[in-house]
């Protein structure tokens, strides 16, 4: 699964188990079947092959706590009908899906917006009279330059980093904002965790650049 920027963002593993659930007769089937809807019908749970031990995990595992919306039942199926189907046994089809993270150090979105204000010129004010057209001054022969840069990340496992300033030397600090917003909570887990910011700057001299490019 890639980022609209082109970055790896997860990767999408599904399982699909086909199997066969036997029983003396088909009232005990039904209980079977039954206990296969029932384990199969939450979302957000383990998932793994053991040995024949039982107890110990193969290399084969979903492990919940580490997908992105934990793991989810897409499918249960019974896809056969025809022969001896639901004498003594039942063909059934199972389908999970997990979102496994990776690359999260890169931000899944990424943009950022830089406004410039004024050019250097004088300040004109306009002053109102008594009678007539208002009259033009100038009150300064030159003025500063200002920009402001604003910008937004959106991580899918944590906060994404900020951009830093582009011309930190022209930053008027106590104009600095950083806003953290909450991340979206899919089946227990969290998810994109969004990030943003401000800096603000003014200088005497041009302020040439353009955006942060990640």
């Amino acid at each position: 699964m890639f980022s609209r920027r082109g970055f790896r963002q997860a990767v999408r593993e599904t399982w699909r188990i086909v199997g066969v659930l036997h029983a003396a007769d088909q009232p005990f089937l039904t209980s079977a079947i039954a206990a296969l809807r029932s384990a199969y019908n939450v979302n957000g749970l383990d998932l793994g092959l053991y040995l024949d031990d039982g107890v110990t995990l193969t290399d084969h595992v979903l492990t919940s706590s580490a997908a992105l919306g934990g793991t989810r039942v897409t499918a249960l199926e019974f896809p056969t009908g025809s022969g001896a189907e639901y004498s003594t046994f039942r063909s059934y089809s199972i389908s999970v899906e997990a979102r496994l993270p990776r690359h999260i150090a890169e931000p899944a979105r990424f943009s950022e917006t830089l406004s410039f204000e004024g050019n250097g010129g004088p300040r004109m004010v306009f002053l109102d009279t008594l009678a007539g057209l208002p009259q033009q001054q100038i009150v300064r022969q030159q003025t500063t330059y200002r920009a402001r840069q604003e910008g937004r990340a959106v991580g899918l496992a944590t906060y994404p980093g900020v951009a830093p300033p582009i011309w930190p030397a022209a930053e008027l600090p106590d104009q600095r904002r950083l806003i953290l917003r909450s991340p979206r909570r899919v089946a227990g887990n969290l998810t994109e965790f969004v990030a943003e910011w401000t800096y603000v700057f003014e200088s005497i001299s041009p302020l040439a650049g353009g955006p942060t490019v990640v």
